[in-house]
């Protein structure tokens, strides 16, 4: 992480940020903290058919402090330290009808009393929006996400704020396109794309990705029979390493033997330069099916025969009153490796999100209704997950991740397991990243966390979580494990408060640590 003290806040403007944050509590009074928090504000108009196309914004500013055991993360020379942390942020849900997606933007400052590692000052984005420029036929799709990513999976892990081994990564989309109908019987979309992904560390490379696309698709409205037909073709270009082009031309042919259930066989070919540094061309084969007995439960599965042996992606997901169950299993080749994984709002806010679909279609209202949940229960808005990491060139990625949320009328608990596979595809070569000491790298990660609502204004929550990366190497490998116990409460209407301690334990040959964490921040949201 490339620090700029210069930039960064005195202890002063810290401490002042602080009491500005407290100041709704020490003003509000106490009939206002008898409100309930899932009563947000937004611009939703009520009309005959239901709510109106609406757009929901909600600023929102957190103020803690982080006082560890070990802020240098030494196994033999362990320091104490101090850190204080302010944080504004907005989200903002939108479902216009020339604007639909999300936008989440937070800049956290972190002060370090002690100096152990230097102050931060961190940008967290996550966005993905449609704007629809011409009625119902030009359209541009936006996102961005800028996080802290692990430069190496070898390198320290840290659950919750940076060290040596986090970079800023950033990356952005933009993809206009054209859609419409010909002939009232064949769809159509024409698209171009252009993806920037850059890193703060110069250790990994940058990433420039651009593609075009035409697609048609017959009407399979009330027919049992259809076809499509894709042609496709990715630049991609890594500022440490070689540019690669990738052409594809793909047929379908679709069975929908009920209107649950739709059967799809693929033929065609590519041409990359991805494997060699000549071009090179392969056939591609492949089925798929797409099965929703209900709007409770899906199946969407697919198999095909690429250039880099067989690809596949299987998701599955079923819902009760009070559940969700969601597994997916996927394989194959990624083009830009800074990506964390698309825009989202985290593992346990999507898993909220799809359980109350039935129940609140309005994505606007959804949101208002998934964030109060989250804070009722105190649960996070993101299981802890697999830590990325970056490499410098195209990947091939086997990933398996099992969900599971269940949520009661005073208690919650989420459940994550993830697994995964990568290797670096193309020609070996000397790009500074980890595939220059391990051919395959292994990571499988699992988090539980349980929450229990003890009073209609405080919760209890405790945690559970531990990652693993392992290379092809002997003795290549790093485990990290982390418990965590705390309560949250409502301090006021819009106001809450929260206290959490933290056991951290990390094992790696040569550099392990013990890690005892206590944080305390108060969060208002506007």
């Amino acid at each position: 992480m490339k620090n700029n003290p210069k930039h960064l806040p005195t202890p002063r403007a810290v401490a002042m940020a602080c009491l500005a944050a407290l100041s709704p509590v020490l003003v509000t009074p106490v009939w206002a903290q008898l409100v309930d928090p899932s009563e947000m504000r937004d611009e939703t108009a009520m009309g005959e058919g239901g709510p109106r196309p609406s757009v929901w914004i909600e600023p929102r500013i957190s103020t803690g402090v982080l006082i560890t055991n070990n802020g240098n993360l030494s196994a033999t020379s362990p320091q104490s330290e101090q850190i204080l942390e302010v944080t504004p942020g907005v989200r903002a849900v939108f479902n216009r009808p020339r604007a639909k997606g999300f936008f989440d933007y937070s800049l956290s400052t972190q002060y370090r009393l002690q100096n152990t590692s230097g102050d931060a000052l961190r940008h967290l984005l996550n966005t993905a929006m449609t704007f629809e420029a011409v009625d119902d036929r030009v359209f541009v799709d936006v996102s961005g996400v800028v996080a802290d990513e692990s430069i190496s999976a070898f390198g320290t892990l840290a659950p919750g704020y940076s060290n040596a081994n986090t970079s800023r990564t950033s990356s952005f989309r933009v993809s206009p396109y054209l859609r419409g109908v010909l002939a009232g019987a064949v769809n159509y979309e024409l698209r171009v794309g252009m993806e920037k992904a850059s890193t703060a560390t110069g250790s990994r490379s940058d990433v420039t990705v651009q593609d075009a696309s035409a697609r048609l698709r017959s009407d399979m409205t009330g027919r049992m029979l259809g076809w499509s037909l894709d042609a496709q073709t990715v630049s991609t270009e890594y500022t440490l390493g070689r540019r690669t082009r990738s052409d594809q031309v793909l047929g379908g042919l679709n069975y929908a033997p009920s209107s649950l259930l739709m059967l799809t066989a693929q033929a065609g070919v590519e041409s990359n330069d991805v494997l060699s540094a000549s071009r090179e061309n392969y056939s591609i084969t492949g089925l798929s099916l797409d099965w929703r007995p209900s709007n409770r439960t899906r199946l969407v599965a697919g198999v095909q025969k690429r250039y880099f042996g067989t690809g596949y992606n299987v998701l599955f997901e079923h819902r009760t009153a009070r559940t969700v169950w969601r597994f997916s299993d996927t394989r194959d080749a990624v083009n830009n490796p800074l990506d964390p994984g698309g825009a989202t709002l985290g593992t346990v806010y999507s898993l909220l999100d799809s359980l109350y679909t039935a129940q609140e279609p309005d994505p606007v209202r959804r949101a208002q209704l998934v964030q109060a949940e989250l804070l009722r229960l105190g649960l996070p808005a993101d299981a802890n997950s697999i830590n990325n990491f970056l490499s410098s060139s195209a990947t091939l990625v086997r990933s398996q991740q099992l969900s599971l949320a269940l949520v009661g009328v005073r208690n919650g608990v989420t459940f994550t397991l993830l697994r995964g596979n990568s290797r670096r595809l193309g020609p070996s070569a000397n790009l500074g990243d980890d595939f220059d000491v391990s051919e395959s790298i292994r990571q499988r990660s699992w988090s539980v966390n349980y929450s229990h609502r003890l009073t209609p204004l405080t919760t209890f929550a405790a945690g559970v979580g531990r990652q693993t990366n392992e290379g092809s190497v002997a003795g290549l490998s790093n485990t990290l494990t982390t418990f965590t116990v705390g309560a949250t409460t409502r301090l006021a209407a819009r106001t809450s408060g929260t206290v959490q301690l933290q056991r951290s334990i990390y094992d790696q040959v040569g550099a392990p640590y013990r890690e005892v964490a206590i944080s305390a921040n108060i969060t208002h949201r506007f």
